[in-house]
């Protein structure tokens, strides 16, 4: 069930004593949990009626034993239980199966929640899949386009700044949200939106804003060294190199990513010539279309071949830095000077 049902349920008081929180976004399930928290316990008694428990130290009967206890002070005791052992890896609790009994029943004294962290929404047990039937449920998965957008304007919106519509759209491809196996959660866009409307002013976030904050100094220095390669202005291009070679390391880790921007180049004329959109091209190749995008307009200045040899080079160079036959930093220098098209 996603975010919205708890939303709905809660709202309406049917939601079970019982919670198990589990799914792709911390952030809404924290959020879900401090909407329970608040209904049930106010801010002077959370010290005593509010209880945190580590769930890969603590067996049932502990936690049985907590949800059992009464308050004196407010409605219900909020118990929340992160992590549980047996929810993600094989556990001999032996109290486990009459905690699945438990969870199927009504609780006069508590809120017992569970909340099992995205980082663990893969390793997910038989056991868990028991308590998602017997408790109340709910999978906190990525919000959908619409959605997202709202949780974006929400903040923007709170900060006195407006997002266009099209920057709006960058902003999404930036961030890598809908890229596939992307780690980018709604709690860095949270932080993420936070740091554009400081940065920002004026009263609207410019795209310019967006690039300079979220895109990452190494992605930062590929797009504008193949920019400058793509113009023919190989001084340009030379002096973004000087500038990588000086960080410690940059030059191993800019060839990388120069090899990966290559690489979507060449991916973009083969698909482009079966005559797919950008946003098609982007998705088929699981990378976030503000990227793709970069590489798609690149690529129009080489030949399949071209880049195919730039390709070549670049392999070469990695295998030859790491045999110890070249010196990363020259070999980074001596693609550069190469790779300027019509060369």
């Amino acid at each position: 069930m996603a975010y919205k049902d708890f939303a709905n349920d809660f709202r309406k008081g049917i939601t079970r004593d019982v919670l198990f929180f589990y799914g792709a976004e911390d952030f809404l399930m924290d959020w879900a949990v401090k909407q329970v928290t608040d209904r049930y316990v106010s801010e002077d008694w959370r010290n005593l009626d509010v209880r945190l428990i580590d769930g890969d130290s603590v067996s049932a009967y502990e936690i049985m034993g907590e949800a059992r206890a009464y308050s004196m002070f407010s409605d219900k005791r909020v118990i929340i239980v992160r992590n549980y052992l047996p929810l993600y890896r094989k556990n001999a609790d032996l109290g486990a199966d009459e905690l699945l009994d438990f969870a199927s029943k009504p609780q006069e004294s508590s809120v017992l929640i569970f909340v099992l962290e995205s980082r663990y929404a893969g390793d997910m047990t038989s056991y868990a899949k028991k308590l998602i039937k017997a408790a109340g449920s709910y999978e906190f998965s990525r919000l959908d386009r619409a959605d997202l957008k709202a949780f974006i304007n929400k903040r923007i919106h709170a900060a006195g700044k407006i997002l266009p519509r099209r920057e709006m759209e960058l902003l999404i491809d930036v961030t890598g949200y809908y890229n596939r196996e992307s780690t980018y959660t709604l709690t860095q866009l949270d932080a993420d939106t936070d740091k554009l409307a400081r940065a920002c002013r004026g009263d609207e976030i410019t795209a310019d804003v967006i690039e300079e904050l979220l895109t990452g100094d190494n992605d930062r220095y590929v797009f504008n060294l193949v920019d400058a390669l793509v113009g023919g202005n190989r001084s340009r291009a030379l002096e973004i190199t000087e500038t990588i070679i000086r960080e410690e390391d940059g030059s191993m880790q800019v060839t990388a990513l120069l090899t990966k921007q290559f690489e979507i180049m060449y991916d973009a004329l083969e698909l482009s010539s079966q005559g797919m959109s950008i946003a098609q091209m982007a998705k088929k190749c699981g990378i976030n279309e503000f990227r793709f995008k970069k590489a798609y307009q690149a690529a129009g200045s080489y030949s399949k071949s071209r880049i195919k040899k730039i390709l070549a080079d670049l392999y070469n160079i990695d295998r030859d830095i790491k045999r110890g036959d070249i010196d990363k930093d020259v070999a980074l220098e001596l693609l550069v000077m190469s790779a300027v098209p019509g060369r």
